[in-house]
């Protein structure tokens, strides 16, 4: 069984970033600034959002020593306590839908509070499993450009392109062929 994601269509997306101001929302701030789970890639010639593909077999999981990312309930979670701070499951991330931020952190010893030193928070698409319609994104999207995406929709689309493909073929024009013919004319020099 796969995974469940958020999947972007650049050709829809308008880089409006309304999907990150609804991730934003959504999510508690770190030390009062609210930062997105989902980054807006803007290019000449397209534009999508990028996010957490919640792989079935997740690099960035393998790759956390201390099994701070973890695969449970078809979606890769977090657990924040357990983060150090290495960043391994940002380099490994094949999406580059990680990202870690630090969080001060207040320490109490008897009477005394201070600050201490800063804690990492992995900061990922959580799916808004918190919200019961859904993911925050997709719902706020003005084109549709956001789908939520399992593993009866991907077969839909693996078949759509099959299909796709299968016609392309069809109607492909005859092969041109790879060699030039052995006799080719010389250029003739114009007079002017």
């Amino acid at each position: 069984m796969s995974n469940k994601f958020v999947m972007a269509d650049s050709r829809r997306c308008i880089g409006c970033g309304t999907c990150m101001a609804a991730c934003m929302m959504e999510h508690e701030p770190v030390d009062g600034v609210p930062i997105p789970r989902l980054t807006l890639i803007k290019t000449y010639k397209i534009s999508a959002p990028v996010g957490c593909h919640h792989c079935q077999d997740a690099p960035c999981a393998s790759a956390c020593p201390q099994n701070a990312l973890y695969i449970n309930d078809e979606m890769v979670n977090i657990r924040q306590d357990r983060c150090i701070g290495c960043s391994s499951c940002i380099l490994a991330c094949p999406f580059g839908a990680i990202d870690i931020v630090s969080a001060s952190r207040t320490v109490s010893h008897g009477k005394f509070e201070y600050r201490a030193a800063h804690k990492p928070v992995i900061i990922k698409c959580d799916l808004c499993t918190t919200r019961e319609d859904g993911p925050a994104c997709i719902k706020a999207c003005l084109t549709d450009a956001l789908s939520y995406i399992d593993e009866e929709k991907m077969e839909k689309l693996s078949r759509e392109k099959q299909y796709a493909a299968a016609q392309a073929t069809e109607f492909a024009p005859a092969a041109v062929p790879a060699t030039v013919p052995a006799a080719v004319p010389a250029a003739v020099p114009v007079a002017v």
